[in-house]
């Protein structure tokens, strides 16, 4: 188990490192475009593709960051009004449910990214290959599950502890 935390330990903080250099480099580029255009009249063409490569890896990378710190969006309000048993119970299945449609939407993502990769579309300016800049998609949604599996056991292995 101490191999896998430190596996996990690392991965967080790759993770991090990617969304933040992610939000540091789209910010640069957007402050640099705004000037260009404000002082030289002159517009960078490629910050609008490497904006939305950026908002992508933002959105499906910070998917499985959020999942993992537990920043998502919770609708609690029954939910905690409920006895603590009832909220363990459910808990664990609102944990596998939500695993399970993130497995799904990783399958979904993959075969669109293949789609992609048959069709050989390429972006307008730079020409790169739409399927790598979509690749994160699946990959976000996969962290994502692994999470809520991660966490869906945590559940099962308190709701035994507390049992016995």
């Amino acid at each position: 188990m101490g191999a896998l935390r430190k596996i996990d330990e690392i991965w967080e903080k790759i993770e991090a490192g990617i969304l933040s250099i992610t939000t540091i480099l789209i910010s640069f580029m957007l402050v640099g475009n705004a000037v260009s255009r404000y002082f030289f009249n002159k517009s960078w063409a490629f910050t609008e593709e490497i904006g939305k490569v950026g908002i992508i890896v933002l959105t499906f990378m910070g998917l499985g960051y959020a999942a993992r710190k537990g920043m998502h969006i919770e609708m609690s309000g029954f939910y905690d009004l409920m006895p603590k048993k009832v909220q363990r119970i459910l808990g664990i299945f609102i944990n596998l449910l939500s695993a399970l449609v993130l497995v799904f939407c990783t399958y979904l993502a993959i075969k669109y990214v293949q789609h992609l990769h048959t069709l050989g579309q390429v972006s307008t300016i730079l020409r790169t290959p739409l399927y790598l800049t979509m690749m994160f998609i699946p990959v976000g949604f996969f962290l994502a599950s692994i999470r809520y599996f991660v966490d869906f056991g945590k559940r099962i292995t308190e709701t035994v502890q507390d049992d016995s």
